[in-house]
């Protein structure tokens, strides 16, 4: 039976900031959903465990046997003891552009085989095409049979750069299938998936470990994926702990967890409170004695050797008293400061996005679309555009905005998009009232400046204070206000764009989002979906994610074929 053991494993930045330190974990056969908050390292481990990175310490195996590249040291020293590299196949997040010439068999890996084939079957080939196709064959078949089981093109000289982003995706999961590998490793693979291509990945997974010897290691914000997990992986702290089960007996168990922790913590409490109430009575009834010691000894009604032991014995017994209520008081603080720790405060936190102040009646799209037909919000509605990959939903939303508009030249803009209206003035006729546009991808333009200075170059009026203040809101905390945009994570990066946006005056009223839970984790994604809720502007939102649409709230949907 597979295995995937982690041991010792330790890995740090390169600003020394230490992720791991003494990383331990095994998983077995089977499907297994690796979740976490943003920045708690799970595409890091992915890419720990793919040897993309090397390790600064401990161990990574495969059914006891090494991965290559994943020693202390970074290299294997003696190849004959490491696992080979087929053994793991790695699909990251975000995919390496693709050079013009580079074709859908490249793209699988398949492209070096099938030529050789092609050599081979024209009488033309040599020892080293026969070495390169290693008898398999049936390559060209296995691939056409790959490529139409996720739905893909099966033409393989197809330019890669004229497949979808999700299309793509597929293409690479397809290519890792191919090679058999007994560990695949997915960090997000159903952004940019419409229903249906999100079905067949899910069938692909099944089939993959159907067999009951090959474990997929998945990192998800997908409830309906993790939800099919056998296994799941929690990622805290720089420690791993595996729950038996899918994402909802995960949350079952972490949600009586917090219930059962904030109720200590309210005992906690409570005792310290009654600790030092009581402690504070008992100063009271030892001044009181005292005082009627000092008056004892001043009437001077008994013998003084008498009266000295008697105040010794009072000062013995009062300091007994008091170090018993001390002991309380400390005991009672200690007990609070393990329930408060139990507590996990990353769960009771909430962004507030600013009040747009939006009447009810207030137009704010109308426009008859050439695709859509006619689009038209008012007030605080939230319309979805649903529609499979491809059918131009991203497209609509450039149409519907009028192009893109640059940053100012020096601007530490968080994200290559278009900044909203910082004025009354629409900027296309079909918006309107002022508006903020997040696309799909964020990239950071200038990774050294900080999220503050991205939010103060919005409005550079602002004081600091109330610079700072958003950027609390934004849960951007402290210190974290300060961390270079290079640093972020997804979700911390759509959290700095959108403190950006909302920073504008006045507030946009409309928010256009494109695929905003692409990057974030579980609970950024519940977080935001909580924040949308509530906010009391115009939505113009592009998801493939139902659960998110559905907590957010949703009025109108608008299907493009």
């Amino acid at each position: 039976m597979s295995s995937l053991v982690l041991s010792d494993v330790a890995f740090a930045f390169p600003d020394d900031t230490t992720l791991f330190s003494g990383l331990n974990l095994a998983i077995g056969p089977g499907l297994t959903a690796l979740v976490g908050r943003n920045g708690a390292g799970k595409s890091t481990l992915l890419r720990l465990i793919a040897g993309v990175l090397p390790p600064a310490r401990g161990s990574i195996a495969v059914d006891g046997v090494a991965c290559a590249a994943t020693t202390a040291t970074g290299a294997a020293t003696d190849p004959t003891a490491t696992a080979d590299p087929a053994d793991v196949a790695y699909v990251p997040q975000l995919l390496a552009d693709a050079p013009a010439e580079r074709t859908l068999a490249d793209e699988l890996g398949v492209g070096g085989r099938l030529a050789a084939l092609a050599r081979i079957e024209a009488g033309e080939g040599d020892d080293d095409d026969f070495t390169r196709l290693a008898d398999d064959w049936s390559i060209a078949e296995r691939t056409v049979a790959q490529l139409d089981e996720l739905g893909l093109p099966t033409d393989l000289g197809r330019p890669v750069g004229r497949l979808s982003g999700g299309e793509r995706t597929l293409a690479a999961v397809a290519g890792r299938l191919l090679g058999h590998p007994r560990v695949l490793l997915l960090d997000e693979p159903t952004n940019n998936l419409d229903a249906r291509a999100r079905g067949r990945l899910f069938g692909a997974l099944e089939r993959f470990v159907a067999g009951g010897d090959r474990i997929a290691l998945v990192v998800s914000h997908d409830l309906e994926l993790l939800d099919r997990a056998d296994t799941t992986v929690e990622l805290r702290s720089g420690r791993a702990r595996v729950f038996g089960g899918n994402y909802a007996h995960y949350r079952e168990v972490v949600d009586a967890e917090q219930s059962a922790a904030l109720q200590a913590l309210t005992g906690a409490r409570n005792d310290l409170r009654s600790e030092k109430r009581d402690k504070a009575e008992a100063q009271v009834a030892l001044a009181r004695r005292e005082r009627y010691g000092r008056k004892m000894e001043a009437t001077k009604r008994e013998p003084k050797i008498i009266m000295g032991a008697r105040k010794r014995a009072a000062q013995e017994s009062a300091a007994k008293y008091r170090a018993t209520h001390e002991r309380g008081v400390e005991q009672a603080q200690e007990r609070m400061r393990e329930a408060d720790a139990a507590v996990r405060r990353e769960e009771l936190l909430r962004v507030e996005l600013p009040d747009p102040q939006l009447p009810a009646g207030r137009v704010v799209v109308d426009v008859e679309d050439p695709v859509a037909g006619r689009i038209h919000l008012a007030g605080p509605a939230r319309v979805r555009l649903a529609g499979p990959n491809g059918s131009g939903k991203t497209t609509l939303l450039r149409r519907l905005i009028g192009g893109r508009r640059d940053d100012p030249a020096g601007d530490p803009a968080v994200r290559s998009a278009v900044r909203g209206n910082d004025d009354d003035t629409a900027v296309t006729p079909a918006i309107a009232t002022p508006w903020a546009f997040l696309p799909q991808d964020l990239r950071v333009e200038h990774p050294d400046c900080s999220v503050v200075d991205a939010i103060r170059a919005v409005r550079p009026s602002a004081s600091a204070e109330e610079t700072h203040a958003h950027a609390a809101r934004m849960l951007f905390i402290g210190d974290a206000g300060f961390r270079r945009l290079g640093d972020l994570s997804g979700g911390e990066r759509l959290r700095a764009a959108l403190a950006s946006e909302l920073f504008a005056r006045p507030v946009p009223q409309l928010l256009i989002l494109d695929e905003p839970t692409n990057n974030l984790d579980l609970e950024g994604v519940e977080v935001l979906a909580e924040a949308l809720a509530r906010w009391r502007g115009a939505l113009l939102l592009v998801s493939h994610d139902d659960g998110f649409c559905d907590r957010v709230g949703v009025d109108d949907v608008i299907t493009l074929a």
